[in-house]
């Protein structure tokens, strides 16, 4: 496993590997906010400072998290192979994303977005709750179908027509899956769970909404 992180071209698995990169779940929320703020049409008076905050919050401290702690050894791969990392990663991301939630859901405009928020933080939980359990779901199936929830239930809400962009979603959640599969680095089991606990989350945040 440890060669093919390193070194995925030369077992053939370079596709795969890119589509998990470019696909990295730290990635997905930010990708799924830009779809929202061009679909939606909000008016809002700064919508780059919120974009700027979301990026910074939500792609750049996990990432730069992330490699400290695979600088100083703690994390052996970029993925999160071993649950023990995953499981403390995964608790300190639902952590970020909770001040990223307190930060954006005063703002009336930006709810649909603190609501999406609040629901990666129930889904990264109940991931948690599986790696007690030895189990270690696909956090890419849970980012992307926990996205496609957000996006279906905002355009229900709103009567917008986004099928264009919910096929291309199912698209690359099927491609993303079986790239995984191709590095063997998840069982079917394991994003299959991952699809489960991503709408679950999604789905108890709109809930409590």
């Amino acid at each position: 496993m440890m060669q093919i992180v390193k070194k995925p071209c030369r077992s053939g698995d370079c596709a795969a590997w890119v589509l998990s990169s470019v696909f990295h779940p730290v990635f997905i929320p930010f990708y799924t906010v830009l779809i929202f703020f061009t679909v939606s049409h909000y008016f809002f008076y700064d919508t780059a400072k919120i974009i700027r905050l979301i990026f910074l919050s939500a792609v750049m401290v996990p990432l730069l998290i992330q490699l400290l702690l695979y600088r100083l050894n703690v994390l052996r791969s970029f993925f999160l192979i071993r649950i023990k990392a995953r499981f403390g990663f995964t608790l300190l991301m639902a952590f970020i994303y909770y001040l990223l939630y307190n930060t954006l859901q005063p703002v009336a405009v930006l709810e649909y977005v603190a609501v999406f928020f609040r629901g990666i933080i129930f889904s990264l939980l109940f991931s948690a709750v599986f790696n007690l359990f030895r189990i270690k779901p696909s956090l890419h199936t849970m980012a992307l179908a926990g996205s496609l929830f957000f996006l279906l239930y905002w355009s229900y809400d709103f009567r917008t027509n986004i099928l264009d962009i919910v096929s291309v979603g199912i698209a690359v959640t099927t491609l993303v899956a079986a790239a995984r599969l191709k590095l063997r680095a998840h069982s079917l089991f394991e994003l299959f769970v991952g699809l489960l606990i991503g709408i679950s989350g999604q789905a108890v945040s709109f809930f409590l909404l």
